[in-house]
Formats: C-alpha cells, structure tokens, sequence
C-alpha cells in the first residue's frame, strides 16, 4: 500500500512540477549529499595527516633531544681529555721556562758584573721577555674554546718573574740553584693556576 502512495506522489509530483524540475530536484539532493561526504573525507584526511605528521615531529623532537644529550656526553668527554693534554702543554713550557730563567741568574752573578745595575737590570729584563714571547710563540699552536692558547697569557707575569730575578741577582748570596728553583717554582705555580683561571673566564 505505501508503495502504491509512493508511486501515486511521484506521478503527482511529475504532473505538478515537470519532469525536469524533479530530475534537477534529485540531481541536488544527489550533489549535497556528495558534497557533505567529499568534505567529511577530506577533512578526515586532513586529521590523519596532521596526526602522522605529528608524531613524526614527535619522534624527531626525541630523537634530537636524546642526540643532544649524547653531544653533552661527548663535549663533556673531549673537554677534559683537551684539558688534560692543556695541563700537560703547560706544565712543560712553565718547567722549562723556569729552569732557563734559573740558569740566566747564574749567568749573570757568575758574570760578576753586578756594578753596572741598569746593563744587569737590562739583561734580564730582555731575557724574560724573550722567553715569555717564545711561549707565546709555542702556544699559538693550541687552542681552546676557538681561541689560541696565548690568548691567556698575561703580561704582567713578566714583571713578576724580572722583580724576583733582580731580587736573587742582588740578594749578595752564592749561587744556589736549588733554593732559586724552589723559589721560582712557587711563582711558576702562581702563573700556571692564572692561566687556568683565565681558561675559565675568557
């Protein structure tokens, strides 16, 4: 019975309206109807990407963070290995410069021509400079923190070491190497911990 109402409204509907208007009827109902879907998909699609897009991001957030944290591990590593080698680099060039400037007072007081102070005074003052700019020489062949390792040099370590090398000079006493290399390792160790107090806050 519902089918026969159905097909008496259609029959009603094509006298009423025109067959063309019922066709074009049915053809928007058809396009609404297909238009709803296609943006329903599209927008499904578009979450999908957004979520893999998502925990791709995700993924390489971890990842770099966990890269980040392996480079910390690694800087931390080749920071005190590179430290290590600068301590031993040091300590070498200090010795050395040490024992020349102990064997430059013995020189000089064997000379025995402490009488002209100001030619003494100015001997030493040249040999303390040259050995000074001999490690600074030497030391631009390193580098820490993308800086030349003389960088942290200071030159008011010359002064300190020409003060106590006119000090032992005149001090009216034989020459005594021992005490003079005691003596000058103290102020060598002074020098060597400013230098790597400098390292840390340049």
């Amino acid at each position: 019975m519902e089918q026969v109402t159905t097909a008496v409204d259609v029959a009603r509907g094509i006298s009423d309206f025109g067959m063309t208007a019922m066709t074009a009827g049915f053809y928007l109902v058809v396009s609404a109807v297909t238009l709803i879907l296609f943006i329903r998909w599209f927008i499904k699609l578009v979450n999908q990407i957004f979520h893999v897009q998502q925990a791709t991001l995700d993924s390489i957030i971890k990842a770099q963070a966990s890269q980040e944290g392996k480079l910390d591990q690694l800087k931390e590593a080749l920071t005190g290995e590179v430290l290590g080698q600068i301590r031993v680099v040091i300590k070498h060039v200090l010795d050395s410069t040490m024992h020349r400037v102990c064997t430059s007072i013995a020189q000089v007081k064997e000379e025995n021509h402490l009488d002209d102070k100001q030619a003494v005074e100015g001997k030493i003052r040249s040999v303390i400079e040259n050995l000074y700019y001999h490690n600074h020489s030497d030391l631009d062949m390193f580098s820490y923190n993308g800086r030349k390792l003389s960088y942290y040099m200071n030159p008011e370590w010359l002064e300190k070491v020409y003060g106590y090398c006119i000090t032992a000079i005149y001090d009216g006493l034989p020459y005594h190497r021992k005490k003079y290399l005691f003596e000058l390792g103290v102020i060598y160790e002074k020098i060597r911990l400013e230098f790597f107090e400098n390292l840390k806050k340049m």
